[in-house]
Parts: C-alpha cells; structure tokens; sequence
C-alpha cells in the first residue's frame, strides 16, 4: 500500500480512479480509530451525484459500522472516525472545510476531478494534514488529464511532489465493450487525454508519441520516455551538449516555466549510449545572458552535479558569437548541421516512439523539466503548421538525433574554426549554403 504524503491517479477515462480513492477513503477510516478523512470537489453541490452516490451505494452501502449524517455532510464510523465532505468553490465552502476536524487536523483527504482546483485550494488542504491517527497522513487526487501547464501536471508529475499512477479504460474489467469502443471514436486532443491519458495541449501535439509516465515513488516509467536510466553513466557513451541559441523572454509566475513567446538559450546534455539510445540527463536555460555568461553557468551546474564536460557539441545556426563562445568555456569547436524543421521532427518522432518491444531511443531523466514540458506542449495548428512556442529544448534535440543520423560520422567537414580566424565570415559561408545541395552528398558543414 502506498502511503506517499501525496498521491494523483490519472489517465484516461472509465479506468476506475474514483472507485479506487473512494475505497480507500473507507479503508483508511475503518483500519485507524478517530481517523478524520475529508472528501472534496470543487463545489459542494457537485458531489450529490458522483462522490456521494458511489459512497452511499458502492462503497459504504449498509455497512452497519457507519451511519450518514446529511445534514452535517458526515459518515460517523462507530470506531470514532469521521468521513466529511464538501467543496472549495468561494468562502463559506472554505471554512466549511477549515472546521472540519476535532482536533483541527485531517489524516486523509481525497480531491475528486482535481482539476477543477486552483494550486491554493491544493496547498490549503495540505497545511490540514496533521492527522494523528495513523502513523502516516495522504492527499490523494484523482483526475483525467488537462494541458501541459496546469499546476497538477507542473509541480506534481514533473516537480515529482506526487507518487503518480496511470491508468485507461482497458484496465477496468467493468466497463462493456461498447464504452470501450465509444472512447476510441474520440479524436484530437480528447483522445490524447481521455483515452491515452496524457496530458498535452489544446491543439495539435506535435510529438504525440511522447509519454511523460514517470513514477516518482518506484521509480518505474511505465514504458514511457521519462526515467531514472537517463542519468549519466560513467563510461557510459559519449557525453555531448547540444546548444540552440536565445536570450529573450519572461517566465510565467504560476509554472516557473518560459512563456509561449519567449527565446531562452538552450543547453541540453545527452550521453549517446553504446546500444545507439539517447538519454537526455541534463539541461540548462536560461534569458537575458549572454553565451559566455551562460556556458560558464552550465559548466558550473554541471561539474557540482558530477558530469564529465561534452566530448562534442552541436549548435544552431545562430550567430557565429555562439561558436567563439562554446570554444573560449568549452574549448571544444562546435558541429553545425543544417536542419530541415519537418524532416527532423519526422525522424525524432521515430525516435520518441516505442517499437513492437516497447524500446525507446529516446529517454530523459525527470530531473528535465523543460524538456518535459515542451514535449507535451509543442504543438500544431488545425492547418498542420508549427506553432512556435515552447520549442528551444526540442531544437537542441533535434539537432542531436539529427547529427546522430546524418551528422559527421563519414561525412566531410568542410569548415573549422580550428583553421579560420575569421568567425563572421565561417558564419556567413555556412548560412548561404541551402543543405539539400548537399544531402545526397553527405557533406557536413560543422565548426
């Protein structure tokens, strides 16, 4: 039994998260005497006939140990425990909930259709869990998945505050066929969500091969792309940071995450395994400084957490400042590859995607959580055009798979800073030169 602080059971509809919460709610009230559990929705009135039914007639019933209070919106439990519920929607909901408890302390609390909740509803019921009847005390949510930015996917699964389990239709033995195939005749994002369980942007996901299933508690992904073998290994593969130039933008205050708008400087770490995988361990972004400042602050970053520096670095086609800077901190002469946008996205995909074994060429560490996020939130408009936001992480692995499929390894390197003095002009040479004269060639034009 998990008896994580807090726990979110998400993922697709119909796969029996509410039942499950419910039954431990009842569990956890029978198991410890004077248990005060609390069970909410967003507004009170929206438990009559969901929470409340399943309570009454699935999971309580006539259980002769409890007896239902309605006017006081109670389960009293004849061992002293006390199941109350309620909502959060304005302020006398609030303090509803606030008086809930004899001593002022809660020792379990189910938030039903999560959500609906704003981030202080969450942080309010967690400053009540000061329960004193079990020897452990726990928040659980249960929800079908939302966007990429809301505070339950931002601090809870990627911030990894929550042990988080997924779950879809097929694992509820429950539901008839017919549901079954009704939810497979969803589309679009509602099929991403309610059926695969991710949570993903409003328009068209781009990588929709990604799973972001990371289990914080086990350490288990889940056969997603998110897990603790992503971590650097020693003498594991070649380490190689690959770089795509920025320095404007803002931070949105409620995720912590860059604006839609915004141009951050990108520096992602990856260690090229010798079975031909890609593990993204590390990353570093950052605006408003300039690449010297910035290289020097990732070098920093990664020496305290133990990581050897890049034995290669690949770059954008930004300006040649970019490459002088990566050679002064690194002393390493940056790969350029011209990157065509759609045939790199085709070819990264592929490598996000599990195959018939459920192997992924792509792996990231949770530690990534830009890179997390992006992945979840670039996207595509109805007309199949990018919709650039929310990329510069992605770039710099598309540069990196790019180079591991058409890269150096046999190709000609026609450029070098080693060999030129003239930065602007390797540059300017480099940016005239259209690739596809070049592709069938394999010729590379890197420095």
């Amino acid at each position: 039994m998990d008896t994580s602080p807090v726990v979110l059971m998400t993922g697709g509809a119909g796969s029996g998260k509410s039942l499950c919460a419910a039954e431990k709610a009842h569990a956890f009230c029978l198991r410890y005497p004077g248990a005060q559990a609390l069970v909410l929705r967003k507004t009170a009135q929206s438990l009559n006939n969901s929470v409340l039914l399943m309570l009454q007639r699935h999971v309580i019933g006539d259980d002769p140990r409890v007896t239902h209070h309605v006017t006081n919106m109670r389960f009293d439990y004849d061992n002293g425990s006390v199941l109350a519920y309620g909502g959060m929607k304005d302020e006398s909901q609030r303090e509803f909930i606030r008086s809930i408890g004899v001593r002022g302390g809660v020792d379990f609390a189910w938030m039903e259709e999560a959500t609906q909740f704003d981030e202080e509803d969450f942080n309010e019921v967690l400053s009540r869990m000061r329960g004193t009847a079990a020897p452990w005390r726990q928040i659980v949510l249960t929800t079908n998945p939302d966007g990429p930015g809301h505070w339950i996917n931002m601090r809870l699964i990627i911030g990894g505050e929550a042990s988080v389990y997924y779950a879809s239709a097929a694992d509820n033995d429950h539901n008839p066929d017919s549901y079954r195939r009704s939810l497979e005749s969803l589309t679009g994002v509602q099929y991403q969500r309610l059926v695969k369980g991710l949570w993903v942007a409003g328009s068209g996901l781009v990588f929709d091969t990604w799973k972001d299933s990371f289990n914080s508690k086990s350490g288990d992904d889940n056969g997603g792309n998110v897990t603790l073998d992503a971590d650097y290994i020693p003498d594991g593969g070649m380490v190689i940071w690959t770089i795509d130039d920025g320095y404007s933008g803002t931070r949105d205050k409620a995720t912590g995450m860059f604006t839609g708008k915004s141009h951050p400087r990108a520096i992602v770490m990856c260690q090229r395994r010798a079975n031909g995988q890609i593990a993204v361990f590390g990353e570093h972004l950052d605006i408003h400084k300039l690449a010297e400042q910035h290289l020097e602050e990732a070098v920093t970053y990664s020496d305290s957490m133990g990581w050897p520096r890049p034995q290669r670095v690949i770059r954008d086609r930004a300006a040649a400042s970019l490459g002088g800077a990566i050679k002064k901190v690194l002393n390493r002469t940056a790969v350029y590859n011209r990157v065509p946008v759609d045939e790199s996205i085709k070819e990264m995909r592929g490598w996000i995607a599990a195959d018939a074994n459920g192997y992924r060429r792509l792996i990231v560490h949770p530690r990534c959580t830009h890179t997390r996020f992006q992945m979840s939130s670039y996207s595509q408009s109805e007309n199949g055009t990018i919709i650039k936001e929310h990329d510069h992480a992605l770039d710099c692995i598309r540069y990196m798979i790019f180079d591991e499929v058409f890269g150096e390894r046999g190709d000609v390197d026609v450029a070098s800073l080693d060999s030129l003095d003239d930065n602007d002009y390797v540059a300017q040479v480099a940016d005239d030169i259209e690739h596809e004269e070049y592709a069938e060639t394999g010729i590379d034009i890197a420095w």
